[in-house]
C-alpha cells in the first residue's frame, strides 16, 4: 500500500464510523424506551417481522435477511420471546418448523420506536436530494455484492 493511500480515509473506515454514529444514536432512542429491555437488533428484527406479517417468517429468513449467524439469531429470538415480544408457532406443513410472530406488545412498542427512528432518518438525510440518495443506494448495493 502506498503512503498516499495510508493517509487517506478508506471507505471501510468511513462506513464503520458512520455505522457507529448511527448505532449510538439508535441506542439513545432505544434507551429512552428502557422499560422494554430492547437492543437495536431487537428493533431491526421486530421491524422486519412487522413488515412481513402477511407471510410466514422463520429463523432462517432472519439469518439470511440480516446476514447474521444462526447462533446470534437464536440468542436474539430467545430474548425477544422471554420479553414477550415474539412467539413461535407451529406450521401445518412441517411440524419441525416454527414461524415467528410478533405479539401485540411488540407491535405497540414497534410503532412508538419506528416513529422515533423515522425522525432519525429525516435527520440523517437532511440536505441529501433524491438523486444523491439513489446513487448512494446503488453504491451500497455494489459494495454489498462485492463483499458477498
Amino acid at each position: 500500500m502506498s503512503n498516499n493511500k495510508c493517509n487517506k480515509e478508506t471507505v471501510i473506515f468511513k462506513i464503520r464510523n458512520v455505522s457507529n454514529l448511527m448505532k449510538r444514536r439508535a441506542e439513545e432512542i432505544i434507551n429512552q424506551n428502557h422499560e422494554y429491555n430492547l437492543t437495536s437488533r431487537h428493533i431491526v428484527v421486530a421491524k422486519y417481522l412487522h413488515e412481513n406479517q402477511h407471510k410466514d417468517i422463520f429463523q432462517k429468513d432472519i439469518e439470511e435477511q440480516f446476514c447474521i449467524r444462526r447462533s446470534t439469531v437464536t440468542s436474539i429470538l430467545n430474548l425477544m420471546e422471554k420479553n414477550g415480544m415474539i412467539r413461535r408457532e407451529r406450521v401445518e406443513c412441517d411440524a419441525r418448523l416454527k414461524k415467528i410472530v410478533l405479539t401485540d406488545k411488540a407491535k405497540a412498542i414497534h410503532n412508538k420506536i419506528v416513529s422515533q427512528m423515522l425522525d432519525m432518518e429525516d435527520m440523517i438525510l437532511k440536505g441529501i436530494d433524491d438523486n444523491e440518495l439513489k446513487q448512494f443506494h446503488k453504491t451500497l448495493e455494489k459494495i454489498k455484492n462485492n463483499i458477498s
